[in-house]
């Protein structure tokens, strides 16, 4: 049986911690990413599976 995973694309922003070199750091499902824009969460929580819903 497949699991869905839903996530608000608010909690997914609030996981993004802003890196003081620039960007963020975001983890979802313990892998790290160093992202430019948090614009990319949505991408990235695609890949790992999830429906962002907005």
């Amino acid at each position: 049986m497949d699991t869905i995973k839903t996530a608000s694309f608010e909690y997914l922003i609030g996981l993004a911690k802003e890196d003081p070199e620039g960007g963020y750091t975001f983890t979802l499902d313990g892998s790290v990413y160093h992202i430019g824009d948090v614009l990319e969460i949505s991408a990235i929580a695609g890949k790992h599976g999830y429906i962002v819903i907005y």
